[in-house]
Parts: structure tokens; C-alpha cells; sequence
């Protein structure tokens, strides 16, 4: 794995826990745009694999 690999699986992780807690405060709107970034993280780094 490379290092903007490595980057881009830390802040895949972060923000996974970050959803967790706002999905614990009931926050939907932040909820949201986590899985937003989330997401575009797993279709950037899918991308690079392929």
C-alpha cells in the first residue's frame, strides 16, 4: 500500500468513528455528509486499484 493508500484508509477510519458518535448525537445532516465523504473515499481508492 502506498502512503496516500495508507492516508486515504486513516481517514476512511476516522471518519467512520466520527459517524458513529454523530449517529449518537442524532445529528442527520452531519451523518449524512459522512457517508458522503466516506463514500467518495471508497469510489477514489477503487478507482486507483482498478
Amino acid at each position: 500500500m502506498t502512503d496516500q493508500g495508507a492516508d486515504v484508509q486513516a481517514a476512511m477510519q476516522y471518519l467512520t468513528w466520527a459517524l458513529e458518535k454523530i449517529e449518537t448525537v442524532g445529528n442527520q445532516k452531519a451523518a449524512h455528509h459522512a457517508r458522503m465523504a466516506l463514500e467518495a473515499l471508497r469510489k477514489g481508492s477503487a478507482d486507483k486499484t482498478e
